[in-house]
């Protein structure tokens, strides 16, 4: 018999991959470009246009501050300490994230969310490149 292979979105999954091998080939950048339906991609563009999310995303010291966050496990000490920042001062940057989009990134899952959101607006923004060029 052949092997047993599972195909999502145009990928081709070998049994013999691990699950990580699977998760990093399903939610690779490229991939979620490919899957994305003109649909879904302007449903997110109107969410990712909003001005309060755009404040947040044009901000690059608040951004900075949002990946040290993510990178230190939404550990405000930890993050603190890395980054050289009062703990004040993140925390007051994060509660401007919270003022603006309703997501506290203390929580795990509004953090996902969040992190989500700046995927699809570098995915947003590899399509205009990509506009841009031809």
């Amino acid at each position: 018999m052949g092997r047993k292979k599972l195909i999502v979105c145009n990928l081709t999954f070998d049994e013999n991959q691990t699950i990580e091998e699977k998760i990093i080939q399903m939610f690779s950048p490229e991939n979620l470009i490919n899957c994305f339906s003109q649909k879904n991609f302007d449903e997110y563009k109107k969410v990712i246009d909003h001005a309060n999310i755009q404040v947040i995303i044009n901000d690059a010291e608040l951004m900075k501050t949002i990946y040290a966050f993510f990178e230190n496990n939404l550990n405000s000490s930890v993050t603190s300490a890395k980054t050289f920042m009062h703990r004040n001062t993140l925390n007051y940057r994060l509660d401007k994230v919270k003022k603006h989009t309703g997501l506290n990134l203390k929580g795990f899952e509004h953090a996902v969310v969040f992190k989500n959101l700046i995927i699809i607006n570098e995915i947003i923004k590899s399509f205009n490149n990509e506009d841009e060029t031809l």
